[in-house]
């Protein structure tokens, strides 16, 4: 950014006041639901490897209540990501998006762009993070939350059903939550029971039923000037031999001595 020569401006004017900060290439403000295979609690939030080492088939559900990504404005607009990552086989990792039918065309170009750009950005790591591109298309997708905020759903008729609620510990009120974690959104997630998580895409043939694993939730208000610092992103980004990571898959440390 070349904010000298308006910074001296203003001096020069007689203002000693700081320029304005650069404004945001993209902006997201919403929520996200989480489900995979693993039990609880995430192990790729600490950056470790998934559970399986087939790797972390899972789904993330993504609303925005209001943001842009450029000049394309994206309030209210759904999306999905369903795949395999970090699989010890990285040649088994794939992943698809779904957007939402509602999303104009606009709009649809502008997730993909985000979708396809935060993949690339990843570089080698990608083939680790999300293998390959399945698939990308506009489905019917409805997102909700319940009035007390605990249930949180996405389902895709025919494709996906997931739906999840936070946990209250007992001797509390509000939900458990973990905060600097690893995350695509922040740093801050609200741990949930997965009372539903089915997947069957009959154009990908693939499928699987993770109910009762792995789930959490999470608020979000999220720009690329905060992305730009670091310190989020998907977890577990260099758990794998390939990235010089020593440690097991937790199917093969399951032993106690």
């Amino acid at each position: 950014m070349k904010i000298a020569p308006l910074a001296l401006a203003l001096l020069a004017a007689g203002c000693a006041s700081a320029p304005p900060a650069a404004a945001p290439e993209w902006k997201m403000e919403g929520s996200r639901i989480i489900g995979c295979c693993c039990a609880a609690p995430c192990p790729c939030r600490i950056n470790r490897l998934p559970q399986h080492c087939h790797g972390c088939d899972g789904t993330t559900a993504v609303h925005i209540d209001r943001g842009f990504i450029g000049k394309t404005r994206l309030d209210g607009v759904d999306w999905v990501v369903v795949g395999r990552s970090f699989a010890e086989d990285k040649g088994q990792n794939w992943v698809t998006l779904y957007v939402s039918d509602k999303a104009s065309d606009e709009q649809f170009e502008a997730v993909k762009g985000l979708f396809e750009g935060s993949i690339k950005e990843y570089g080698p790591k990608a083939a680790h993070l999300a293998g390959k591109i399945s698939g990308i298309r506009k489905v019917p997708i409805a997102y909700s939350r319940s009035a007390d905020r605990r249930e949180w759903s996405c389902t895709i008729p025919g494709v996906l059903e997931l739906r999840t609620r936070s946990i209250v510990l007992p001797g509390h009120t509000t939900p458990a939550v973990s905060t600097g974690i690893f995350d695509d959104f922040g740093d801050t997630l609200i741990h949930a029971d997965a009372l539903a998580h089915t997947y069957s895409d009959a154009k990908l043939g693939a499928k699987f039923d993770l109910t009762g694993r792995q789930s959490n939730q999470a608020e979000f208000v999220l720009d690329s000037i905060r992305a730009a610092k670091g310190g989020i992103g998907w977890g577990c980004y260099s758990g794998h031999k390939d990235l010089g990571s020593k440690d097991p898959y937790q199917e093969k440390d399951a032993g106690h001595k």
